[in-house]
């Protein structure tokens, strides 16, 4: 299947990370580092759940679980089953693939360069944070006043940290687009069978 990516089809995949990954500098790699580290994730995560655990109350520990479970299968979906199936490798393990065009990657403090892990599609980071993102929405929205700020700042997290990935080198667009794909469904599906179900965890 891989072999697909390689196909004309996909040419615009690989000169958008191209043109996104050659504009870099030395201040926007550090900014950028901070931006695609899980530890942004940690407190991202954070920040939401104490904003469930606020407006909840004793009914917050089961949304979180209920949040926390849904995310960790999607992101197990897109590691475990998605990437190993589809095996298309990343643009840092791939130099074949691009040709003349050296890829762009983080220099680490060791002199090493960071490439994760072999495989791209789809991105987990992207899984993650969507999926995590729609369900905090569904949840918070009906409780705060201003929802297009808490929209902004959950979309707008999610779409940064993406970014990041394919300005880092590890991700192509379309393994953004596939994990968002793959977020939407996760997260529909279990809003949909909560609402089906006898629990109303938004009382």
């Amino acid at each position: 299947m891989t072999e697909l990516f390689h196909t004309p089809a996909f040419d615009w995949d690989k000169q958008l990370f191209q043109n996104i990954n050659s504009h870099h500098s030395p201040f926007w790699d550090q900014v950028m580092q901070v931006i695609t580290s899980a530890q942004l994730g940690v407190i991202f995560f954070l920040i939401l759940s104490l904003m469930v655990v606020y407006f909840y109350r004793k009914n917050s520990w089961k949304i979180l679980l209920f949040i926390g479970l849904v995310t960790l299968s999607a992101d197990a979906i897109g590691a475990r089953v998605l990437k190993t199936s589809i095996q298309r490798l990343r643009p840092s393990h791939d130099a074949e693939y691009h040709g003349d065009y050296q890829v762009h990657l983080l220099q680490r403090k060791d002199g090493t360069y960071y490439r994760g892990g072999r495989y791209s599609c789809p991105s987990n980071h992207a899984i993650n944070y969507l999926t995590s993102s729609l369900l905090f929405l569904y949840f918070l929205s009906p409780k705060v006043r201003r929802k297009w700020l808490l929209a902004v700042f959950l979309f707008g997290t999610t779409l940064l940290a993406c970014f990041s990935r394919i300005y880092v080198g590890v991700h192509y667009p379309f393994d953004i687009l596939f994990g968002w794909m793959v977020a939407a469904f996760m997260a529909g599906i279990a809003i949909l069978l909560l609402k089906k179900s006898s629990l109303n965890l938004r009382d």
